[in-house]
């Protein structure tokens, strides 16, 4: 009897134990801790590849405030231009993972793709994902078709005049292949005045020309021109040509020297030219821009009767540099021309 009453008992503490461990709260709700999908996930195309963007969401489905998104996965689907269809529902082949980890609500997200192919056409969407498994829906989707970037105009010149810079390219005519275009190419125009940080002026142009107005005298100027071609409505933006620079107000009928060489030597960097014909030019100035950067430097002068140029302060770590060189005149300050082609030169 004893022991019986003792079983009772310690059936009796068990339960008591093990029904109170633990503090019971409300059940949290899946719509309080599942994201709000992404509504605003955008592309921008260049002769690289893609950039897709997005905003961190600051908010669930519930509406209540979120900061705890660990990772963004991205869906990407490929299919050849030819085999697309409209109608036929969407098959992701792969996905890329990004971390949200450091990020805050409200920032912009970026993800880079390059590994695209010729003629294929390509969609994308992204998850958020706050926990093992807990992802928001779908975003809105982003799609288009991808081509070979087209090559870079060739032989860019400047004319100059008072406050306007005119500039003039040769159209594009082949593709890097080697085949002929045969669609319509537009042509968009970049500005800087640093010679760095450039940006788009105006719509893309259909003709080998373009008029910058109203600029101020005496202050130089960067270009550069990009080919445009328009794929089922997706504009891709083809190789930047090379940079020309120049300053409006500043008449200057100089040329700059049309054959120059460089060679390396111990003492650094020799660039070497012809002299121009022109009886009114004084002298020459060289610039240099560094691999990676499309700003050139100026790193000397010399008068006309030199015809060679020693860059002994060589930058450190740049295996491939590049050069140019103008005329200038006896004006106050110079008149100097527009720079002469690239040369470039490898350690």
């Amino acid at each position: 009897m004893i022991r019986y009453g003792y079983a009772i008992v310690l059936s009796c503490l068990l339960l008591i134990f093990f029904s109170g461990c633990g503090r019971k709260t409300p059940p949290v709700p899946p719509q309080a801790v599942i994201p709000a999908p992404i509504s605003d996930l955008s592309s921008t195309l260049d002769d690289k590849g893609v950039l897709l963007s997005w905003t961190y969401p600051s908010r669930a489905e519930s509406g209540a405030r979120i900061s705890n998104i660990r990772t963004f996965r991205i869906y990407k689907s490929e299919i050849g231009a030819d085999n697309f269809c409209a109608e036929c529902p969407v098959q992701y082949g792969s996905s890329i993972e990004v971390n949200g980890s450091g990020l805050q609500p409200g920032s912009t997200v970026t993800y880079a793709d390059s590994a695209l192919k010729n003629h294929y056409r390509y969609t994308y969407k992204v998850v958020s994902r706050s926990g093992w498994n807990i992802a928001s829906a779908d975003s809105n989707r982003i799609s288009f078709n991808w081509e070979s970037p087209l090559p870079p105009p060739k032989k860019l010149s400047l004319q100059v005049e008072e406050k306007r810079l005119t500039l003039n390219w040769q159209p594009i005519s082949s593709l890097s292949d080697g085949s002929r275009v045969n669609f319509p190419v537009r042509y968009q125009v970049y500005r800087s005045e640093d010679g760095e940080d450039f940006s788009r002026i105006a719509e893309a142009v259909d003709g080998r020309s373009y008029s910058d107005e109203e600029l101020e005298n005496g202050r130089k100027y960067f270009y550069r021109v990009q080919g445009v071609r328009t794929v089922e409505g997706t504009e891709l933006i083809g190789e930047a040509s090379e940079v020309i620079a120049g300053v409006p107000g500043n008449v200057s009928s100089l040329a700059p020297p049309q054959r120059f060489t460089v060679v390396a030597i111990d003492e650094g960097v020799k660039i070497l030219w012809e002299s121009t014909p022109q009886s009114d030019v004084t002298g020459y100035r060289v610039y240099r821009r560094q691999a990676g950067s499309k700003k050139f430097r100026l790193v000397g002068e010399v008068d006309k009767a030199s015809f060679s140029f020693t860059d002994q302060n060589l930058p450190q770590g740049n295996e491939i540099l590049y050069y140019v060189v103008t005329a200038i005149d006896a004006a106050v300050p110079p008149k100097e021309s527009v720079f002469s082609r690239e040369v470039e030169f490898r350690r």
